[in-house]
């Protein structure tokens, strides 16, 4: 330190935001920014799809459930979830009329809270967290099963996989998902 910055270090902080501003001009600028879409891969009956993270609450090992007479053989019942009443439902069983088989160490429940609709939906696997440029979206999607068209958003390229989107709260605002009675 000088003796000129000791008698006024405030001067001497405005010549350094000097020197700053005359140098940034030659610093790089960023031209594009990218918004970044992330989501839930699960599978479901040999399917793939993506969930967007904003549409999932949470993802559990599906608890267990108090079955509930009268309802349709999808809906599993009601479990518990840290003191709150949650509808589980199986979502293969509802799109599809059977019900999840196979190892049930591997299913996992995505936890939806939309307009009210707070429930759970099993899924076959949970495969992890993928992440994609809003910009790389492709809203058209090749449908290659009716029973999930009408919950599909779009699609990302993945490698050589086309990843459908499938959005957790079109499910959940449908009516023939809500009525459960059977």
């Amino acid at each position: 330190m000088t003796a000129a910055t000791a008698q006024s270090p405030f001067r001497y902080l405005q010549s350094l935001a000097s020197k700053g501003m005359a140098l940034a001009g030659h610093l790089p600028v960023q031209v594009e920014h990218k918004e970044a879409w992330k989501g839930v891969l699960f599978e479901l009956r040999g399917h793939r799809l993506l969930a967007p993270m904003d549409e999932v609450a949470e993802i559990v090992t599906p608890p267990r459930c108090t079955r509930i007479p009268g309802v349709k053989p999808w809906a599993y019942g009601m479990a518990n979830m840290r003191g709150n009443l949650l509808p589980v439902m199986d979502l293969q069983g509802f799109l599809y009329g059977d019900n999840l088989s196979g190892d049930a160490r591997r299913h996992r429940l995505l936890v939806v809270n939309c307009d009210g609709v707070y429930a759970g939906l099993v899924v076959e696997a949970v495969l992890g967290m993928k992440h994609f440029w809003v910009d790389d979206r492709d809203m058209e999607v090749p449908v290659r099963d009716q029973a999930l068209a009408p919950y599909l958003t779009g699609a990302f390229r993945s490698d050589d996989e086309l990843l459908a989107v499938f959005s957790p709260w079109r499910l959940a605002r449908d009516e023939a998902f809500l009525n459960v009675s059977s």
